[in-house]
């Protein structure tokens, strides 16, 4: 992790004499790390917390320790990717997404579901959509700024719902909470160039990574009450259902 935050610093401060030097780019570089570093280091630095309770191991049980322990590496893999993604991105190295192995849809949930607060997200996710091939970090990052702005912006306590479904080209995810669309998520969702700040910076990067993979995102509201962001993802040209490269 170190190699690539020092990696990402020597690109972006490379000894410049003014401070206008650095590009729009750039600039937009940093501003995404910074928002996309926020829901793992959150979540990480609340998993090391629950480790650090364990003052009496087999009060919990191993398997739960092991769980927790297991997550926080994932978190810390997910932070090492984001660093390492940046510091491409700044030397202009970012590579396309047929370039990444898929992973099924499922071997992602564990650790999208530590992000949300303990007793407040419902998965429903079948079994067709949980061996749904799909970019490792991109998909991540989607499902982990959708559940973020959930948390944030959806009812104090309320409930959130992480929904997968597949068709027969294409993969829907949809995360759901207690809110309501108001004009300022629709504004969001819509945005082609990224905001001046980090409000609404979270939902232009979904945006950019459906679009990305050729899909989509948007918002509806749910009946009888709440607001879901729905992003549209098709199947990479060349692969099966399982992620498999299919014969010419």
């Amino acid at each position: 992790m170190t190699g690539s935050l020092w990696r990402l610093a020597k690109r972006l401060v490379p000894g410049r004499a003014r401070p206008g030097a650095v590009t729009a780019g750039e600039m937009l570089v940093l501003r995404t790390l910074c928002h996309e570093l926020r829901p793992p280091v959150s979540t990480l630095g609340s998993l090391l917390r629950a480790l650090d309770r364990e003052t009496d191991p087999p009060a919990r049980g191993a398997d739960d320790s092991h769980a927790l322990a297991r997550l926080a590496a994932a978190h810390t893999r997910h932070l090492e990717e984001l660093l390492r993604h940046a510091a491409d991105i700044a030397e202009g190295l970012s590579r396309a997404p047929d370039d990444a192995a898929t992973v099924p849809l499922g071997r992602l949930l564990p650790e999208l579901a530590a992000t949300v607060p303990d007793g407040r997200l419902d998965l429903r996710v079948g079994a067709a959509a949980a061996r749904w091939p799909v970019h490792p970090r991109h998909t991540r990052q989607i499902l982990m700024n959708l559940l973020a702005n959930a948390v944030r912006h959806g009812p104090a306590d309320g409930r959130i719902t992480l929904l997968a479904r597949t068709g027969a080209r294409s993969l829907r995810l949809m995360v759901c909470d207690e809110g309501e669309v108001t004009a300022e998520l629709t504004a969001a969702l819509r945005r082609d160039a990224a905001p001046a700040g980090m409000h609404g910076l979270g939902l232009w990067l979904v945006r950019q990574l459906a679009r990305r993979h050729g899909g989509s995102v948007h918002a509806r509201p749910v009946v009888p009450s709440g607001v879901a962001v729905c992003v549209l993802l098709p199947r990479r040209p060349g692969l099966s259902r399982r992620g498999q490269r299919l014969a010419r």
